[in-house]
């Protein structure tokens, strides 16, 4: 098969693209399934919301899909054991969701091969007979989150019955390196359509909305499945930020989200496509959250998509690809425009992973050689929701709180586009995020 390496570029505000050519071709390269580590490490808290406490510990034989950590908080979601093994410890270890140690279990695989645990299933074939609630329940104890990025508990979302009037599934695969998304629509519909019915079904909404950049035809199969459940295909313009929640609920319904205010406050619940996958193979094959597809990048490799245990080291990631760990001098998860980079190769994967990017000694960071912001507006002109980051910026290095909440730094959607065009290569995301953290703690 050729693939195409044309270029790719999506259409910013203020003139701007994003080029998201690295990840060309991987579109039509199928999910790789990794082999289960030897030592997975799983975290307590992968979701939004306070941590859980540990069910098991040291000593402790777990079976995979086995409930290894819960909470009692509305907004708090079980993890389950990726493998079959035993714990060897309750420690800390740097979470990349949080940038931060974070209290996680050590599970050691064992050689044995036991049949995975499962939890109760719902047939689908009797959606309308089961009670929301009892979905609702069951998407909890499935440990499922939103895995767009944030880790929001999909069960909250599910909940909003009483505000919900739309179901926005978001598959805009706008990320300049994940094309994962795209993968799970080419090769799993049956199961992506599943999970759309029964979020329906949840929330009882009036529409359902699945948001695409694709082309009408692109995915014939899943297309004729989601016209059946009747829903609506739309077909949103090639952008990046455009993928973000609020602006993809403006895109498509002409309403705009309030400042300080979420999507459910005008009517539309929002979750990612594999959202959706993750709520039908909890629902009906009682399969709880512990692997995802994920899209790998890397010079030497170029775009992989490929299928992880939840836990799973990225060193181990590395080895399967055929990358010596110690040669990659830096690792950035989740999106290039949005995500950070890990300390080293040993950090996990966590739910909301959709993305590695690894890369070697010569393609060293832009932002190693900041240069003093020379007032051009760049970051402005750019910003999706047209807050004013460069002013953000000097507020927050001064610590004036007053004047972050009067720019409405608590806005930001956190994408780092006014990074990405800034010619001083300042990293204004840092700035924004701990402004975004001062407003709403203040």
């Amino acid at each position: 098969m050729r693939l195409r390496r044309d270029k790719y570029h999506f259409q910013e505000r203020g003139g701007f693209t994003v080029d998201a050519t690295v990840k060309r071709g991987a579109e039509h390269l199928p999910f790789q399934r990794v082999p289960d580590p030897e030592l997975c490490v799983v975290f307590l808290r992968q979701h939004i919301g306070p941590p859980n406490e540990p069910l098991v510990g040291p000593g402790d034989r777990v079976t995979e899909g086995q409930k290894i950590g819960d909470g009692e908080g509305h907004m708090c979601v079980p993890v389950h054991a990726p493998v079959t093994g035993r714990v060897t410890k309750i420690d800390t270890a740097y979470h990349p969701g949080l940038g931060a140690e974070s209290e996680a279990v050590f599970i050691e695989r064992a050689s044995e091969e036991i049949p995975p645990l499962r939890l109760s299933r719902f047939d689908p074939d009797r959606l309308q007979d089961a009670e929301p609630d009892a979905l609702v329940g069951a998407v909890r104890e499935a440990g499922v989150v939103g895995l767009g990025g944030a880790g929001f508990p999909a069960h909250v979302k599910l909940s909003f019955r009483d505000k919900a009037e739309y179901l926005v599934i978001n598959a805009k695969e706008s990320d300049p390196n994940v094309a994962c998304d795209v993968r799970l629509k080419q090769e799993r519909p049956a199961e992506l359509v599943a999970g759309i019915r029964a979020m329906a079904r949840m929330l009882n909404v009036k529409e359902c909305i699945f948001a695409t950049r694709a082309q009408r035809g692109e995915f014939p199969e899943l297309e004729e499945r989601l016209r059946k459940a009747g829903v609506e295909l739309a077909h949103i313009r090639p952008s990046y930020s455009v993928g973000s929640d609020k602006l993809l609920v403006k895109e498509l319904l002409n309403v705009e989200v309030p400042c300080g205010a979420y999507p459910p406050d005008v009517g539309a619940v929002v979750h990612n496509v594999f959202t959706a996958y993750a709520v039908a193979r909890g629902l009906y094959d009682g399969e709880p959250l512990t692997s995802r597809g994920i899209t790998f990048i890397s010079r030497y490799t170029g775009p992989r998509n490929l299928w992880v245990k939840v836990g799973t080291p990225m060193r181990h990631v590395l080895e399967h690809m055929g990358i010596p760990p110690d040669t990659v001098q830096r690792l950035v998860v989740a999106s290039m425009l949005m995500g950070g980079a890990v300390p080293h190769a040993d950090v996990p994967l966590v739910k909301a992973t959709a993305a590695i990017s690894a890369f070697d000694p010569q393609e060293r960071s832009p932002y190693e050689r900041e240069r003093a912001c020379i007032r051009c507006g760049y970051c402005n002109m750019v910003c999706p929701v047209s807050i004013y980051p460069v002013l953000i910026m000097e507020a927050e290095k001064r610590g004036q709180r007053g004047k972050l909440r009067r720019l409405h730094a608590e806005d930001c959607i956190d994408c780092g586009l006014c990074s990405y065009v800034c010619p001083s290569l300042i990293k204004l995301t840092g700035y924004l995020r701990r402004a975004m953290a001062e407003v709403k703690q203040g």
